[in-house]
């Protein structure tokens, strides 16, 4: 299997400190958005960062159960750094990991918090995870108020009373591209200005650089950070998907069904 993968955080132009933390490095591609103020949100996400960095640090398909201590270990570690904060302190966690399931290798898509993972393929994007904000959850009710609701109240972190992390499994597909983002970057461009990126091609450096600039050039308020990773060859074939129906190629296992408790 051939990967290219590239990197990119930004503190923009609001920002004193860059609260976000990434690690990028075949199997793990994850980020962390911090929260709690400047010091105490940084040492949130590197923390957590960390504990996945620590444990995946060779090129080789991982497993659900290190998957789950690694977890396990980041909201340990992130819940440490919270009590010995007068204001808490926590972060968001986001990414997907590299495994193999049923003799095929797989995406495990893993989410808390309200950063994003997207699915690109065929010049088509879709995204992966869901958003655990008061904001998403109001419009999935249907509530009228969820439009004026501000986005940045998050209803589930790493450090907080509710820590449940949602996943699905993904089969790697040659030729797809999975961005992971921060929500600086999703709050401040749209899903269509990031598809039309995507969609332009180019090495994933040149993508990640466009889609920073763009943000910036948008009002750089938050933190940004940035993954876009492409399946250059191996894993499943696109017409082997394609072949199963039309609707297969956006086909995901939930492992753990959002909103559920």
């Amino acid at each position: 299997m051939k990967l290219e993968v590239a990197a990119l955080t930004d503190r923009g132009l609001r920002r004193a400190v860059n609260e976000d933390a990434l690690f990028a490095a075949d199997p793990c591609f994850i980020v962390a958005d911090g929260m709690g103020g400047h010091d105490q949100g940084a040492a949130a996400s590197r923390a957590a960062i960390s504990a996945f960095s620590e444990a995946f640090t060779a090129p080789r398909e991982a497993t659900m159960q290190q998957i789950e201590a690694a977890l396990d270990e980041a909201k340990r570690r992130v819940q440490a750094i919270s009590e010995r904060s007068e204001r808490g302190a926590g972060c968001t966690l986001t990414g997907a990991i590299r495994i193999e399931h049923q003799g095929q290798p797989h995406w495990y898509v893993l989410n808390v918090g309200d950063s994003r993972v997207y699915l690109q393929r065929g010049g088509r994007l879709q995204q992966l995870t869901t958003d655990h904000s008061l904001q998403s959850e109001l419009f999935a009710e249907g509530d009228s108020q969820a439009a004026s609701t501000p986005r940045n109240i998050i209803t589930r972190a790493l450090g907080s009373t509710d820590d449940e992390h949602d996943a699905w499994l993904l089969p790697v597909e040659a030729g797809s591209r999975l961005l992971v983002c921060s929500d600086g970057l999703s709050s401040e461009i749209s899903d269509v200005e990031i598809e039309t990126v995507l969609a332009e091609g180019g090495e994933p450096a040149m993508l990640t650089a466009e889609l920073v600039r763009r943000t910036l050039a948008a009002g750089g308020r938050d933190n940004i950070s940035v993954i876009v990773l492409e399946v250059v060859s191996g894993g499943v074939a696109a017409q082997a998907s394609e072949s199963a129906g039309e609707d297969a190629e956006w086909a995901t296992l939930e492992i753990t069904r959002p909103g559920s408790r």
